[in-house]
């Protein structure tokens, strides 16, 4: 099943269940690249006017196109085409279109700004003719934020590469500990890319690599040039995420990992480190022991930070608890999120998101980021099969000199 499919196959099922009319679609010179993504738009394709595109909940759909641009939607199933050339016939094709008796879904929550996409013109002059709206959150989680089982693969595969990275990446580091050279965070950053070239990976950002003080900073960037040089005892966080470079419908993984540059950590980092550990197995722990149908992102972030909480380290929190992950590393599935973006929708079979607490400090951070997916209603974490990488899964103690 391809992605229109899964949407009309999701708008229908919605409808059935609590009388949705349908979801809309809309763009505008290609500025909701989330739309362009869900619909299969190359963002290339000339697209200077307004287009909506309207998927009902008896599984017909409906194109309203400029009449010099009327042939944008023509890669799209549909019953129907309005063709307008001024306001007022947009309009007016927006009015016989949609039921002012139904609600409609748009890209657009006020609270999970990732999905939220529409323009604020194209809410308010539906909001004019009449159209009641909601939130897409749900619709998008069944048709783009859960996996199938080939995907599954794809991301496994990303995974055990990503795991594979990490152990030729703290060699690569031991190596220059042992050896007492120089060693720059933008010397680890371009080794770590080097890994994924070779591994014909490919990501939308480059990896997070932090010494010291750095580690403190959740979405540092490695500087190209005068990186922070590696100090005896610095703690060293690594966050990478990726997917296959040839293959359109990939899927990401996103994993991190942290050590100190030295032999052996200090009590303190060692303390810290088991904390945030403890904090990130609640949530595999609280899904097996519950059903997981009825566990929202929300809760299971407010479960992780209790935990915190009773360590005493709140104050140190600085970021919900993971993500959906799809073909986008911030996925439209459901988040693990109960304060900065509430996520209320609920775990889904095939849901793939990470769980990635952290503390930060302003001398040192730690984060530890595992991705989980439900199979068989059943938690499973991203690269435990995998055999070939001699790395604990997931992480239990601090990376050191070995």
């Amino acid at each position: 099943m391809n992605t229109i499919e899964s949407i009309i196959e999701a708008v229908a099922k919605e409808s059935s269940s609590s009388g949705l009319g349908g979801w809309i679609f809309t763009n505008f010179s290609h500025r909701d690249t989330l739309t362009d993504s869900l619909l299969g738009f190359n963002p290339e394709h000339v697209s200077t006017r307004r287009w909506v595109y309207i998927i009902n909940g008896d599984r017909t759909c409906i194109k309203i196109v400029h009449a010099i641009e009327k042939h944008n939607l023509d890669s799209l199933p549909g019953i129907g085409t309005f063709v307008y050339n001024s306001k007022e016939m947009l309009q007016d094709s927006l009015a016989k279109s949609l039921d002012s008796s139904k609600s409609y879904a748009l890209l657009c929550d006020e609270d999970i700004s990732v999905i939220s996409t529409v323009d604020g013109g194209f809410i308010s002059l539906l909001s004019k003719l009449g159209i009641k709206t909601c939130s897409a959150a749900p619709l998008i989680q069944r048709s783009k934020g859960i996996l199938s089982d080939t995907k599954i693969i794809s991301h496994e595969n990303s995974a055990a590469l990503l795991y594979l990275t990490v152990y030729e990446t703290w060699n690569f580091i031991t190596e220059f500990y042992k050896s007492n050279k120089e060693l720059t965070e933008r010397a680890v950053c371009d080794f770590i890319l080097s890994e994924f070239d070779k591994f014909n990976l490919i990501t939308d950002h480059p990896p997070i690599v932090a010494f010291g003080k750095n580690s403190g900073n959740p979405h540092y960037e490695v500087p190209e040039n005068n990186s922070a040089i590696a100090k005896k005892g610095d703690v060293i966080q690594l966050d990478i995420w990726a997917k296959a470079k040839d293959d359109q419908d990939a899927i990401y993984a996103d994993i991190s990992w942290v050590g100190v540059y030295d032999e052996k950590p200090s009590e303190d980092a060692t303390t810290l480190f088991a904390t945030v550990c403890k904090a990130r197995d609640v949530v595999k722990n609280y899904i097996e022991n519950n059903d997981f149908s009825r566990i929202t992102g929300a809760e299971l972030d407010s479960k992780v930070r209790k935990a915190i909480t009773d360590a005493g380290y709140l104050d140190a929190v600085k970021h919900r608890t993971g993500h959906g992950i799809d073909t986008s590393c911030h996925g439209s599935g459901v988040n693990l999120d109960s304060i900065e973006f509430p996520d209320k929708r609920k775990l889904l079979e095939y849901s793939c998101f990470s769980v990635e607490p952290g503390l930060y400090f302003d001398k040192y951070g730690f984060r530890t980021e595992i991705d989980i997916y439900i199979k068989d209603s059943k938690p499973v974490i991203s690269g435990s099969m995998f055999k070939k990488c001699p790395l604990e899964i997931p992480q239990t103690k601090l990376l050191t000199i070995q």
